[in-house]
């Protein structure tokens, strides 16, 4: 089997103004170790810590202020979700993020996602309806200003939305490991402010179509709203084109 080539992005495109690995303040312990989890994960997103470095766990407390307990226990967990790897001869590194992987990925993504959103337009649960209207409103004027990191928790927002409105908490856990690397893979699109934009104005249609009730409408929005950011990450990696387009 050849080798599949690594998609790679360096956070130094980003005009990033502090590392996202910068000394967090001090919590509780579970929120330590939530925190400095979140910290890794967009690190890797980002590209700060690349696919293949091992990870050094008392650089990385030094780094974030914190002992070496939180950074084990954040360490497993992204180890569960398919972020790093046991390597030869102990410890652990970031996994290589190919386009097998970024093909995977979104193919687990749609039948997730479209799943979810329909389940959602078919119940209507009231709550779950308010809070997704909501995070449209207030994320669609602003789009245009924010930096990476912003785009990305604002575009995770949207969508760990609808899947908490189904109220199953399986669609949520089950996300989780497609999340981290469906995160990797967007990071190749923060430069492309235009994208970003025509995403939100999907992310309202599909708003529109679970208010509305239309299960079958709000599916295809969410299908095609994931095909376009498919299409999208192809454009942007040309040596990889036929890697995510659908």
């Amino acid at each position: 089997m050849s080798e599949q080539p690594e998609l790679k992005v360096s956070a130094a495109d980003f005009n990033l103004q502090e590392s996202v690995l910068a000394e967090l303040p001090k919590r509780d312990t579970t929120a330590l170790v939530r925190n400095v989890r979140d910290r890794l994960r967009l690190a890797i997103a980002l590209g700060e810590i690349p696919g293949g470095s091992r990870l050094n766990q008392v650089q990385l407390a030094k780094q974030l202020g914190v002992s070496r307990m939180p950074i084990r226990t954040a360490t497993a967990e992204l180890l569960a979700e398919g972020l790093l790897e046991i390597v030869p001869g102990g410890g652990v590194a970031v996994r290589q993020f190919t386009e097998r992987d970024l093909r995977d990925v979104y193919e687990v993504r749609g039948a997730l996602e479209t799943r979810a959103v329909r389940h959602v337009a078919e119940q209507q649960p009231p709550w779950g309806l308010a809070h997704i209207e909501k995070i449209v409103q207030t994320h669609k004027p602003l789009v245009g200003s924010y930096g990476p990191a912003q785009l990305l928790e604002a575009d995770r927002e949207f969508h760990m939305a609808i899947l908490d409105a189904t109220d199953n908490s399986f669609f949520r856990r089950s996300i989780v490991p497609v999340w981290s690397n469906v995160e990797r893979a967007i990071v190749q699109l923060l430069h492309i402010k235009e994208v970003f934009a025509r995403a939100w104005d999907e992310h309202e249609e599909i708003a529109q179509a679970l208010r509305a009730g239309d299960p079958d409408l709000a599916e295809s929005r969410m299908r095609q709203h994931l095909e376009h950011a498919a299409c999208d990450l192809a454009n942007t990696m040309p040596a990889q084109t036929g890697a995510v387009a659908r």
